[in-house]
């Protein structure tokens, strides 16, 4: 009789062990549990993932958003080689996007992280991945902001060594286009102001001269007129 009771007690003893060793089998870190984007921008859910046996493959990843209803992406990874610590490398993967996200979805296999391209106000909510056969959960809260600097002019021509030329945003030229303006007026008004600057030198008030103000100097030799009173050098001279 205690042989059975032993016996049971270590038939348990290797269920509990077999179920967490079940449990153990994909052990999966979540790097940023909540996320800050942009619209117009891409943003990077990051994970990442190991394994104790490469027997353990294929294993499949489905990334949802806001409910399990809400596919965004499922694939099958498999053909993997395992690297220090049970790090997946060199797999193979199957995936299928749901149609609204074709082209702004991307699935790495190497670390179940998802890229989200062309990002919109209504992409914010809470992104779900479930890794089978375990089918065990974790979320990613992401929360996307409308832009808050201003947009870029577009490319006029591409850089010499074949890239992109960089941009020049939209309110440098808008600068230069109001210096031109303002130059172009100054220069318009400046034949205008020229007329006005004579016209005003021309009104200034003159001083004038009466007739009767004026004292006509006497001429050398002649008489001092009648009542006036003779100057001193007058007489002094032969």
């Amino acid at each position: 009789m205690g042989d059975m009771s032993s016996l049971r007690g270590c038939c348990t003893l290797c269920s509990v062990l077999l179920l967490a060793g079940g449990s153990l089998a994909v052990l999966v870190q979540i790097h940023q549990d909540s996320l800050n984007g942009t619209v117009g921008q891409s943003v990077l859910l990051p994970i990442s993932y190991t394994v104790d046996a490469a027997s353990r493959f294929p294993v499949s990843i489905h990334w949802t958003f806001r409910n399990s209803s809400n596919t965004i992406i499922t694939c099958t990874v498999s053909n993997c080689s395992l690297g220090p610590g049970g790090a997946p490398r060199n797999c193979s993967a199957s995936c299928f996007p749901k149609h609204t996200y074709r082209g702004r979805a991307e699935f790495f296999s190497k670390n179940a992280s998802l890229l989200l391209r062309h990002l919109k106000l209504s992409d914010s909510g809470v992104y779900s991945v479930t890794f089978g056969p375990s089918f065990q959960t974790w979320h990613i809260s992401l929360a996307v902001h409308e832009q808050h600097f201003p947009p870029e002019c577009p490319d006029t021509e591409p850089a010499g060594g074949g890239g992109t030329a960089p941009r020049i945003p939209c309110y440098v030229f808008g600068g230069c286009y109001c210096f031109i303006l303002l130059f172009l007026q100054l220069l318009l008004h400046l034949p205008w102001l020229r007329p006005n600057s004579r016209e005003a030198s021309n009104t200034e008030p003159r001083s004038v001269s009466h007739p009767w103000s004026r004292q006509r100097r006497p001429q050398p030799g002649a008489a001092p007129p009648r009542g006036a009173t003779p100057r001193p050098d007058a007489f002094g001279r032969c």
